[in-house]
């Protein structure tokens, strides 16, 4: 039997797009063929689908692979790869029986060995792997059908096996086990197939002509049937905002993602166009490394006490957004406004006395920001200077995407980084960041191991909702990251293209250019 989560429901009428030019409505059929240009903001780093959390890996990823579950348009957790499952009365044995006939893009069909080699990969390699530690047992039980016991019941697992961030993508066997994953080995079950990738550059994916969409479902979200149109797909990396506003206007591109605010005047009265507003998409973070300077808490209450989050949203996105503690958006069930007295507190003076507490002697503070992300290095400029009026000698290294979380990964050469939080479907989702073994910042909290630990264990709604309200106190407490603001962006795409849905990520299935 199918069964569907309504806990990790969210309002989505709020988080929908909202058209400011409205598409006509789309007459005839598809129409399969022809190349769709998108320019998105930042290369991914990888394309592995297990090995990061990146926005850019998923843009491409999800068009390439599948998971056994995903998330449809009401945020509901619904079938992909498998087509249903049941769980048992204790709800820690889940039993998934595969979808018959779907084929790998190198033509062999999936099998339930295949899904237990990605799981287990996925358990040893993925930054969020600690959202499967209560899985204490993976059986292959038929060719179709997989079985997974947990050690208790954990009302998020579901949603774990479901989260396009960081996806469970299943691979086969024979790509994944016992090496590393390369080129040659991004091989999904999804409607398009890779290609070709040539860092900053392109990323070049083909229709596959054997994808078997999931036909019991209408499209929606990350799930149902999903078509590929478009005989080829180029996801190019275009960091300047003028130059994806002009490639946009000029025909280079068929689909433009973050256009900047600015523009968007210019960009609505182009009959060619159509203009997409979504909010919130995501917030802004500047992560602290906890393992060096800002091991001192004294140091990052400072920093928090400096910042005004009115002024930063204003210069990083022309004020396009929403001052709001929450770490989950108002529009979601889990939202919160616990820890918020300690949110854009805009006080310098209390800064300055923290930092002499502190002992800081003006020694440098390397904040690592990019220009993939105009917003993210905009926000930072102002931070810097924010800082440096109550004294903190802050010094701004700057790269592309890729190049910022090459950095990220040596402890030893930032102490702030850019970067940004999209949309969870379920707060579980945030907890590899606060757990000593997987947080990439080296955050380190018994007592938020506890709190976390008490919600993974819980299963009523009302009792993880409080704990979670907890956690984001304690966040604020321990100033463990800061939230920025709640950012909005815009979309373009060429009126000729019809099909597309504005959701909270890019997703180009289902979608063909008019002849």
């Amino acid at each position: 039997m199918r069964r569907t989560l309504g806990l990790f429901a969210m309002v989505p009428a709020a988080l929908a797009a909202i058209l400011l030019t409205i598409s006509p409505a789309v007459a005839g059929a598809p129409v399969q063929g022809g190349t769709l240009r998108a320019a998105l903001t930042a290369s991914a780093p990888t394309l592995d689908p297990h090995s990061g959390t990146h926005l850019a890996i998923r843009e491409v990823g999800l068009h390439i692979f599948e998971s056994l579950l995903t998330f449809d348009a009401k945020f509901q957790v619904v079938p992909q790869l498998a087509e249903r499952w049941e769980a048992s009365p204790d709800g820690k044995v889940y039993t998934f029986t595969l979808r018959k006939g779907v084929k790998f893009h190198n033509g062999r069909e999936m099998t339930a060995e295949d899904v237990r080699v990605s799981v287990e990969r996925f358990r040893a390699v993925a930054p969020r792997r600690n959202e499967l530690d209560g899985l204490a047992k993976l059986e292959v039980v038929s060719p179709s059908v997989v079985r997974m016991t947990l050690n208790k019941p954990d009302a998020s697992f579901l949603a774990a096996i479901a989260n396009p961030i960081c996806q469970l993508a299943i691979l086969p066997k024979e790509a994944v086990e016992g090496r590393p994953i390369n080129k040659a080995d991004l091989i999904g079950t999804g409607p398009f197939k890779f290609v070709e990738w040539i860092p900053d550059r392109w990323v070049r994916l083909a229709r596959f002509a054997d994808y078997k969409p999931e036909g019991k479902a209408e499209a929606g979200g990350f799930g149902g049937a999903r078509n590929a149109y478009a005989d080829e797909i180029r996801f190019v990396p275009v960091p300047e905002p003028g130059a994806r506003v002009a490639g946009l206007q000029t025909g280079e591109y068929e689909f433009a993602d973050f256009l900047p605010s600015a523009s968007i005047p210019q960009l609505t009265g182009d009959r060619s166009l159509r203009i997409v507003r979504l909010g919130p998409q995501n917030y802004p973070t500047v992560y602290f490394n906890h393992t060096g300077k800002f091991k001192s808490l004294k140091l990052r209450q400072a920093v928090q006490a400096a910042l005004n989050m009115d002024e930063i949203m204003q210069v990083a996105n022309d004020g396009d957004g929403r001052v709001d503690p929450g770490l989950y958006f108002k529009e979601q069930v889990w939202y919160t406004t616990a820890g918020g007295n300690l949110y854009n507190q805009k006080n310098p003076a209390k800064a300055g006395q923290l930092l002499k507490e502190a002992g800081y002697k003006g020694e440098p503070v390397v904040f690592v920001t990019n220009t993939s992300y105009d917003y993210m290095y905009k926000a930072a400029q102002v931070i810097q200077e924010q800082l440096k009026k109550i004294g903190m000698n802050v010094k701004l290294e700057v790269y592309d995407w890729p190049g910022s979380l090459a950095v990220r990964k040596d402890m030893s050469k930032w102490d702030l980084f850019s970067s940004s939080h999209s949309m969870r479907f379920d707060p579980s989702a945030n907890d590899f960041y606060y757990r000593a073994k997987t947080s990439f910042f080296g955050y380190d909290n018994p007592k938020m191991e506890a709190l976390l630990d008490k919600a993974s264990a819980a299963t009523k709604f009302e009792a993880r909702h409080k704990i979670y309200d907890e956690v984001q106190k304690l966040v604020y407490e321990d100033v463990a990251l800061l939230k920025l603001y709640d950012h909005y962006t815009w979309q373009g795409h060429s009126a000729k293209l019809q099909g597309y849905t504005p959701w909270v990520q890019v997703r180009l299935w289902n979608l063909w250019r008019e002849k």
